[in-house]
C-alpha cells in the first residue's frame, strides 16, 4: 500500500510516504515524472542522433538506456557527458546494489546520530524523543517537564523530526519566551522520535550567500574496500526569508570543485538553471568557499561505521570557528538530478568501474537483474517462516528470528513447551481457574501449558507467569521494534552504540564485505595481519544471528609458532562465515566466577524494561557453562541459574532440555547460596546503557565481570530475549511490572465493557 500511490501517480506525500519501503519501479515512477517535469519546465531540445549513438556505445554492454535522463541534463547544464547516470540505473540496480534500503531506514535516525557519529562534529544537542522516552544531552532518561526547561533555557533552537525529514518537512525554529509553547505545539504535531538542537553559528563566508538560512555542503561518497571515495559536492544555499536551504523550499543547489569553488550555474526546485543568486544578484562563478576539505574530511570519518549504506549523501555546514558540522546523512534515495546538472557526471571518471562492479560478479558474470525490485530480506522472511510453520523450530546462526511473523512463532513454542511438558505434573484445576482469571481482564483466553512446565520447574505455581506465546506474539512484539532489531542488533555497532560503555578489546570486523580497525577506519588484509599477530587469545564471532553461541570461535594465537600458520588458523575460522564479523580480544573473568566453570566464559542474564519514565530491572540470571563448551548458551549446553534478592543464586538450575538440577554436573557444587559477585555494577552497566534503545523497551543484556571486577557488555538481545528458563528460575518474567504491561499491550477489556 506504501508503493500504490506512488505507482499511481508518481509522486509521495512529504513526511508520510516511507520512502525506503517503495517498491524500485515506485521509486522508479517518482523520479520518471519529475524528469519529465524538468524537461517540459525547462523546455529542453532533443539529442543529436550522434549523442544518442555515443549513449548506446557507454552503456550498452551493462543494459539498455532510456535517453530521457541525458537530454534533460544536457539541457538544463549546457553540456552533453555519455557518463551522466540515468536515474532509472542509478535508483534501479547501483544504489540498491550499494545499500540496503531498510537497514538505512533503520540506522538513518538522528536521535542515533550522537551514538554513531561521536567521532564528528554535530548540533550541540539539547533533548530528544527515542520511542516514547525523552532523553537529555548526556543520553540520561528525563521526563517532558523536564525537556520543557531544558528548552526553555535556550535562546534560539531547532526542533528536527528525526524520521521522514526530506526537503526540511518537519523542522521548526524556537525562540525567546515562545520557545517552550511552540516545542509542546511541534510535540503535538510529530508523533515520531525529535530532536532539539542549538542552532549553528555558521561561518561568515557561507552567511554571506544567504544569511538567514545555514547554507550547507552536500558531499556524496562511496565507502570501498580501499577507503572512503568522495564523489561530487555542491552548496546549498537559501532563498528568500526561508531558514533553510532545501530546493524543496525554494533553494539553489550550486556545484563546488574540489578545491570549494562554486560552479558557474545553480540550480531551482522547478528545474530551472541560474547563474546568479535570484535575490541577492551575485554571481556563482568566482566564490570560493573556506574550509571544503574539512567537510570532505568529516565525511571520510564518518561513512565507516554506515558499511550497509556504502553509497550515502551528506550535508554539513561550517560553523564560525571553520570546523565541519554533520546536519544530516541521507544514507538512501538521495537526489542526484541537481548534482549532475551543476557538477557533471555523479561519479566522473569511476562511472565505468561502478558500473562494471553492479553489473558483473568477478569472474565477469553478469549479475541477475533484482525481481520486482524485491531485496534480500523478503526472501529471508519467506524463508524462514515457512520453515518454522512447516517444521516447527528454527535455527540459530541462520534464522533471522526477529523476521517471524506469529504464526510461525506460535508452532514453534508449541513444540518446544511439548517436547518438555511431559516431564511435569499437570496444574490443578484451581490452578488453571486461578490463571484464566488473572488474565480475564486483558485477553479472552490463555494456554496454561507454559504455567505448567515453569511451574514443574521451579516447584512453585504463580498465575502471573507470562505465557511464551503471548510473549513472543504480542508482548516482545510491542515493546520492542522488530524490523529496528534486525538491523541495530549487530556487535559491529556495539562500540558507537554503546560508547563508554566497557566493552570487550576489539581488534578488526568485517562489515559488509569491508575489513575495519576499532576506529571504524578501512583498512586492507594487511593491516588485518598485523592487529591479529598482537593479539594472543581472540574470539571470532558472528556480528548478528549468533543466538546460542553459535559463529562463535575461540583462537589461542599466542599458542600458534609462525605468522603463516596464524593466518591460516583464522582463514579457517572465517571459512563459510558470510555475515558481518567482529574479533574481539577474550577477557579474563573475575575468580570466584570462573571458578563455577572454568572453561567458559559465565555471564549474567539482566532483563530490563523501560516503563514509569525509568530503566527497571526484572530479572537477574546467571549463565554457566559445562563440560568442555567455552560458552554459557543454554543450547550449547548451559545452566541458567536465577539471582535472588540477596545476591546470591536460588535452588536450582535449568537446561533448555527441561531437566532442572541443583548441584553442577560437572563440578558438583551446590547452586543454591552460591554468591553472585559484582551483579550490582553489571545493573549499573545496564541503566546506562539501555536509554538510547528508546524504540527497543525490553531487552535482554549478557553481562560478564573481568578480573579487575568491572562489568563487561557482551551482547544486547533487542529481541525475542527468551522469557522460558528467566520464569523458570526467577518467577514471573514481569514481575510487579506484569499487570502494568498487560494493560499496556492488551487494554483493560473490562474497563472497556463497562463503557460500551
Amino acid at each position: 500500500m506504501n508503493s500504490l500511490y506512488p505507482l499511481l501517480t508518481g509522486r509521495f506525500i512529504e513526511g508520510r510516504t516511507d520512502l525506503d519501503r517503495l517498491i524500485t519501479p515506485a521509486i522508479l515512477h517518482i523520479f520518471r515524472r519529475t524528469t519529465l517535469d524538468y524537461m517540459k519546465n525547462c523546455n529542453c531540445p532533443p539529442l543529436s542522433s550522434e549523442q544518442r549513438h555515443k549513449i548506446r556505445d557507454f552503456y550498452g554492454r551493462y543494459t539498455r538506456v532510456d535517453p530521457l535522463y541525458h537530454r534533460v541534463y544536457t539541457g538544463r547544464s549546457g553540456q552533453f557527458f555519455t557518463e551522466y547516470m540515468p536515474d532509472d540505473i542509478y535508483f534501479g540496480r547501483i544504489e540498491p546494489f550499494y545499500t540496503d534500503r531498510l537497514c538505512s531506514r533503520a540506522l538513518d535516525n538522528k536521535c542515533y546520530y550522537y551514538s554513531f557519529f561521536s567521532n564528528v562534529k554535530l548540533p550541540r544537542l539539547i533533548v530528544m524523543r527515542i520511542g516514547s522516552n525523552w532523553v537529555d544531552a548526556n543520553l540520561r532518561l528525563i521526563s517532558f517537564r523536564d525537556a520543557c526547561e531544558l528548552v526553555g533555557k535556550e535562546q534560539r533552537c531547532v526542533a528536527k523530526r528525526a524520521l521522514y525529514s526530506e526537503g526540511g518537512y518537519g523542522l521548526a525554529f524556537l525562540e525567546g519566551e515562545e520557545a517552550v509553547s511552540g516545542f509542546k505545539r511541534f510535540v503535538r504535531k510529530n508523533n515520531t522520535d525529535i530532536v532539539v538542537q542549538a542552532v549553528i553559528d555558521q561561518h561568515p563566508e557561507y552567511s554571506r550567500l544567504h544569511p538567514q538560512s545555514v547554507n550547507t555542503v552536500r558531499l556524496m561518497s562511496l565507502l570501498t574496500p580501499e577507503g572512503v571515495k568522495v564523489f561530487a559536492g555542491a552548496v546549498r544555499i537559501g532563498t528568500g526569508a526561508s531558514r533553510v536551504d532545501n530546493l524543496a523550499v525554494g533553494g539553489v543547489f550550486c556545484g563546488l570543485d574540489g578545491s570549494g569553488n562554486l560552479s558557474r550555474i545553480g540550480v531551482l526546485n522547478d528545474g530551472g538553471v541560474v547563474t546568479s543568486h535570484p535575490e541577492l544578484g551575485y554571481s556563482f562563478e568566482g566564490i570560493r568557499l573556506p574550509y571544503y576539505d574539512r567537510a570532505v574530511e568529516l565525511v571520510e570519518r564518518a561513512h565507516g561505521i554506515m558499511a550497509h549504506c556504502r553509497l550515502a549523501s551528506w550535508d554539513v555546514a561550517i560553523d564560525s570557528e571553520g570546523d565541519a558540522v554533520l546536519i544530516e546523512t541521507n544514507l538512501s534515495l538521495g537526489t542526484i538530478h541537481s548534482m549532475q546538472v551543476c557538477c557533471g557526471p555523479i561519479f566522473g571518471e569511476d562511472t565505468r568501474k561502478i558500473l562494471d562492479e553492479v553489473y558483473f560478479d568477478k569472474k565477469g558474470r553478469k549479475r541477475r537483474k533484482p525481481y520486482l525490485g524485491l531485496n534480500p530480506r523478503d526472501y529471508y522472511y519467506l524463508r524462514d517462516n515457512l520453515l518454522g510453520i512447516l517444521r516447527g523450530y528454527y535455527k540459530p546462526g541462520y534464522t533471522h528470528i526477529q523476521l517471524l511473523g506469529n504464526t510461525a512463532l506460535r508452532v514453534i513454542d508449541k513444540k518446544l513447551i511439548d517436547e518438555v511438558s511431559g516431564l511435569y505434573p499437570e496444574l490443578t484445576d484451581e490452578q488453571k481457574q486461578e490463571t484464566r482469571d488473572y488474565y480475564r481482564p486483558y485477553v479472552r483466553r490463555v494456554n496454561t501449558d507454559s504455567h505448567k512446565v515453569y511451574s514443574g520447574k521451579s516447584g512453585r505455581f504463580y498465575p502471573d507467569y507470562i505465557p511464551e506465546d503471548m510473549y513472543m506474539c504480542d508482548i516482545d512484539r510491542y515493546l520492542s521494534d522488530r524490523e529496528t532489531a534486525y538491523y541495530l542488533d549487530n556487535k559491529c555497532y556495539y562500540y558507537r552504540l554503546f560508547a563508554g560503555i566497557r566493552q570487550p578489546e576489539a581488534v578488526v570486523m568485517r562489515i559488509n564485505g569491508i575489513w575495519m580497525d576499532a576506529d571504524y577506519r578501512v583498512i586492507d588484509k594487511k593491516a588485518v595481519a598485523m592487529k591479529l599477530f598482537a593479539a594472543d587469545s581472540i574470539v571470532v564471532k558472528a556480528a548478528n544471528g549468533s543466538e546460542g553461541g553459535v559463529g562463535v570461535t575461540f583462537l589461542e594465537l599466542g599458542r600458534i609458532s609462525g605468522r603463516r600458520e596464524k593466518i591460516s588458523a583464522f582463514s579457517n575460522v572465517l571459512r563459510g562465515m558470510k555475515n558481518d564479523i567482529i574479533v574481539q580480544k577474550t577477557i579474563g573473568q573475575y575468580a570466584p566466577l570462573k571458578a563455577l566453570h572454568p572453561e567458559s566464559l559465565n555471564t549474567y542474564r539482566i532483563v530490563s524494561l523501560l516503563i514509569d519514565g525509568g530503566v527497571r530491572i526484572i530479572d537477574r540470571c546467571l549463565k554457566i557453562g559445562v563440560g568442555s563448551s567455552r560458552v554459557d548458551n543454554g543450547s550449547s549446553g548451559g545452566i541458567f541459574c536465577g539471582v535472588m534478592s540477596n545476591d546470591t543464586l536460588g535452588p536450582i538450575g535449568t537446561f533448555m532440555n527441561g531437566r532442572v538440577i541443583k548441584r553442577h554436573p560437572d563440578l558438583g557444587y551446590l547452586i543454591e547460596g552460591t554468591q553472585a559477585y559484582h551483579i550490582k555494577e553489571c545493573e549499573e552497566l545496564v541503566q546506562r546503557a539501555h536509554p538510547v534503545l528508546g524504540h527497543h523497551r525490553l531487552v535482554s543484556w549478557d553481562v560478564a565481570v573481568d578480573e579487575s571486577g568491572s562489568a563487561v557488555l557482551i551482547e544486547a538481545n533487542l529481541a525475542l530475549g527468551g522469557s522460558d528458563q528467566v520464569q523458570a528460575v526467577c518467577g514471573p518474567f514481569f514481575g510487579k511490572y506484569t499487570g502494568a504491561v498487560l494493560k499496556e499491550v492488551y487494554g483493560d477489556r473490562k474497563a472497556l465493557r463497562q463503557n460500551k
